[in-house]
C-alpha cells in the first residue's frame, strides 16, 4: 500500500500544495546553513554521513555496519553517532550516552534506541547517541575515534560532513518525487546534490537524477538464529517449515519481498509501525499469531529482536549484512574523498 501510494502514479495529488510548502521550508533551512546563518560545526575528525531522502528504511543501518567494519579492518577506530530515534530519555544517564565502547552494548535498547543497540552488536565500533550529534562527535573525538560515521545524517546539517552517502532502496526509492505528505521525500529532490555518492540496491534500477557515482549493494542472508540463544539453523532446513513472520519496519512490503527472494515463504505476515515497542499487548498478539497460524516458528528481523525479551515462543531471527557488488571500490571512494581533503590514514 505504501509503495503504491508513493509511487509515480500514487493518489497523492490533493496533498501537493502541502508537500510543496514543506519542501520550501526544508530548502530554506538548508539555505540558512549553506549561507552561514545557522552554524555548521566542523570537528577535527573526518565525518562520513549515511542517510536518505525518503522516509523509512533504505538500509542505512546495514550500510553503517558494513562501513564501520571495513574501516575497523584497516586498523582505524570508528565511532557511530546516532540520535537514537525512539529511545526513552534516562535522566540518570548524561548525554551523550555511550552505547558501546567497541565490545558490545553497555545499555538496554530502550535507552539507546533499536538501531544503535543493533550496531553495537554488529560492529567493533564505539556507538554514541545524543539529541545533539555535535556533542556526540566531540565526545567520540575525545575518546580517540579516528573516523566518525553519522547514522541517518543527511538532514542533520549542524555537523559538517566530509562524505555524504545517500542510500536508495526499494522499487520506488524516490516515490513520486514529492515531499511529505504528498510523497515519501523528506526534502526536495534537489537536496540530493549535497550527496557525494549513492549506494542503491538492485531493485532501485538506474534512479540517479543527480549524476552521482553509484555503487550497487544487496542485503545478504547470513543465517537464522534462535531468539535468546546462540543456536542457529541453516536456511535450507526451514524452507519447508511453517513460519509466521512479523516486523516493526517502515517498509513491511520490502521485508516480505526480501523473504520471498530468499526462498522463505511464511504463511502470514504481521506488521507494526517502525520503532514499535513490543509491550504486553503486542506480545499477546504474537502469541495469538503463533497459535492461530499453527506455525513451527515465528520469524522476525534483528532490529525487532532486540526488543523481544518477553517472547517465549520459538522465534528465528534473520541475520543479514549489506553486500556491495564492488566493496573495494566503494571503500576506496570514501577514503579517496577523505584523502583529497587532507586527511591521512
Amino acid at each position: 500500500m505504501r509503495d503504491r501510494l508513493f509511487s509515480a502514479r500514487g493518489p497523492a495529488g490533493f496533498l501537493r500544495p502541502v508537500g510543496a510548502a514543506w519542501g520550501a521550508v526544508t530548502a530554506f533551512r538548508a539555505g540558512l546553513y549553506a549561507g552561514g546563518f545557522f552554524k555548521t560545526v566542523k570537528v577535527e575528525r573526518p565525518v562520513v554521513s549515511v542517510g536518505n531522502l525518503s522516509v523509512g528504511g533504505s538500509r542505512k543501518t546495514p550500510m553503517c555496519a558494513w562501513l564501520a567494519n571495513a574501516l575497523n579492518d584497516l586498523g582505524l577506530k570508528t565511532a557511530i553517532l546516532s540520535r537514537g530515534y525512539g529511545r526513552k530519555k534516562n535522566f540518570f544517564l548524561k548525554e551523550p550516552v555511550l552505547v558501546s565502547a567497541g565490545s558490545g552494548p553497555l545499555v538496554q535498547p530502550e535507552v539507546s534506541g533499536d538501531e544503535p543497540y543493533l550496531l553495537a552488536g554488529l560492529t567493533g565500533s564505539m556507538v554514541l547517541v545524543c539529541s545533539r550529534r555535535v556533542r556526540a562527535a566531540l565526545e567520540a573525538q575525545r575518546l580517540g575515534a579516528d573516523i566518525l560515521i553519522l547514522d541517518d545524517g543527511f538532514q542533520h546539517l549542524a555537523l559538517h560532513r566530509d562524505v555524504n552517502i545517500l542510500m536508495l532502496a526499494g522499487r520506488f526509492p524516490l516515490g513520486n518525487g514529492r515531499v511529505l505528505p504528498a510523497g515519501p521525500l523528506r526534502e526536495n529532490l534537489s537536496a540530493g546534490c549535497r550527496a557525494h555518492l549513492l549506494v542503491a540496491d538492485r531493485n532501485s534500477g538506474s534512479v540517479n537524477p543527480w549524476s552521482l557515482p553509484v555503487f550497487k549493494a544487496s542485503l545478504k542472508l547470513r543465517g537464522l538464529k534462535f531468539l535468546h540463544s546462540e543456536s542457529r539453523l541453516p536456511v535450507e532446513a526451514v524452507k519447508s517449515r511453517r513460519m509466521a513472520a512479523f516486523s516493526g519496519l517502515a517498509r513491511p512490503g520490502d521485508f516480505k519481498n526480501t523473504l520471498l527472494s530468499w526462498g522463505l515463504n511464511p504463511v502470514v505476515f504481521q506488521s507494526w509501525p517502525d520503532h514499535t515497542a513490543y509491550d504486553r499487548t503486542i506480545l499477546k498478539g504474537l502469541t495469538e499469531l503463533y497459535l492461530n497460524s499453527r506455525a513451527d516458528y515465528l520469524l522476525t528481523t534483528a532490529k525487532d529482536a532486540v526488543k523481544l525479551s518477553g517472547l517465549s515462543w520459538p522465534t528465528l531471527v534473520l541475520e543479514t549484512e549489506l553486500e556491495p557488488e564492488e566493496p573495494d571500490k566503494l571503500l576506496g571512494a570514501v577514503l579517496g574523498r577523505l584523502k583529497d581533503q587532507g586527511y591521512k590514514f
